[in-house]
């Protein structure tokens, strides 16, 4: 399968960055994503070396997905705790139904 080339820009510079086709979209909307975090973190602070506004982007799209996968996990969890006890439910009014009761 071969790569494509994609342009991206980021802090007014332009990227050429490898894509497998058919991701073109997704690598575009992440690109569009991080440079609107880089520039919120260039205007909001005094930082103006593009690697210290990189560090501190990186480091806040991690945090924001480590809050997201904990309350993906604390979901699951949730779910799970329910269809246990809509199975414990079914087993009991399946018991109840048997013959002889």
């Amino acid at each position: 399968m071969s790569q494509r080339t994609l342009d991206i820009r980021l802090m007014d510079r332009n990227y050429k960055v490898n894509c497998p086709p058919g991701q073109e979209v997704a690598l575009q909307q992440a690109a569009d994503r991080l440079n609107t975090k880089l520039e919120t973190i260039r205007g909001m602070t005094k930082l103006s070396n593009p690697e210290q506004i990189a560090v501190m982007a990186a480091l806040n799209l991690c945090h924001e997905f480590a809050q997201q996968e904990k309350q993906q996990q604390q979901r699951i969890a949730d779910l799970e705790e329910k269809l246990q006890l809509l199975q414990a439910t079914l087993e009991q009014a399946m018991a109840d139904q048997r013959p002889g009761r």
